[in-house]
């Protein structure tokens, strides 16, 4: 499945919007419309770890497409 992140990089410079497709892995067969937000949050704390500390991420929004 892939899902569609949109963020916010935020600085004391200003802020950069960004947005990336993610390939998650679930079960063939979902009931839920709704992204794996445990596994998206898992994807914004590694992406965390990457920025310098002074950089913020934000996500806007997430779309199962």
């Amino acid at each position: 499945m892939k899902t569609l992140v949109s963020y916010v990089l935020q600085d004391q410079k200003g802020h950069q919007h960004l947005s990336e497709v993610l390939d998650i892995r679930e079960p063939p067969i979902t009931y839920s419309p709704d992204p794996p937000v445990s596994q998206i949050m898992k994807w914004a704390d590694e992406k965390r770890q990457e920025l310098s500390p002074d950089k913020q991420l934000i996500i806007l929004s997430i779309y199962k497409i």
